[in-house]
C-alpha cells in the first residue's frame, strides 16, 4: 500500500510540474529604421526603456550612401556576434522598416 501511495505521489509531481515551469523572457532585438529625404535614423530597442537612436549622414552622395551603409554593417553584425539572428523584417510606404533579432535558444 506504501508503495501504491508512493507511486501515485511521484505521478502526481511530474503531471504537474509543467505548472512551475517558470519561462523566462526571450531575446529580441527590435531595429526600426527610418530613411527619408535628408534624414536616416535607426532605433535599437532591447526592452522597455533601454532604445538607443542613431542619426545617420543621408543624401545620394557616395560619401553619405558609405557612412550609413557602415554603420548598419556594424549595427547588424554586433547583433550577430552577440548570438541574435535575424527573425523578421517588415516595412511600409512610408520609408520605415522594422528588423526583428531574436537570441535562439538552446536546448
Amino acid at each position: 500500500m506504501k508503495k501504491l501511495f508512493f507511486l501515485l505521489s511521484c505521478l502526481l509531481v511530474l503531471g504537474s510540474a509543467p505548472a512551475w515551469a517558470q519561462t523566462s523572457e526571450p531575446d529580441i532585438v527590435v531595429v526600426r529604421t527610418s530613411e527619408q529625404m535628408g534624414s536616416s535614423r535607426i532605433v535599437v530597442t532591447r526592452g522597455k526603456g533601454k532604445s538607443t537612436a542613431v542619426e545617420l549622414p543621408n543624401g545620394y552622395s557616395e560619401k553619405s550612401m558609405i557612412a550609413t551603409s557602415e554603420k548598419y554593417f556594424e549595427l547588424v553584425s554586433g547583433l550577430y556576434r552577440e548570438g541574435y539572428v535575424l527573425q523578421s523584417t517588415m516595412s511600409n510606404q512610408e520609408h520605415y522598416t522594422t528588423l526583428l533579432f531574436v537570441k535562439p535558444t538552446k536546448p
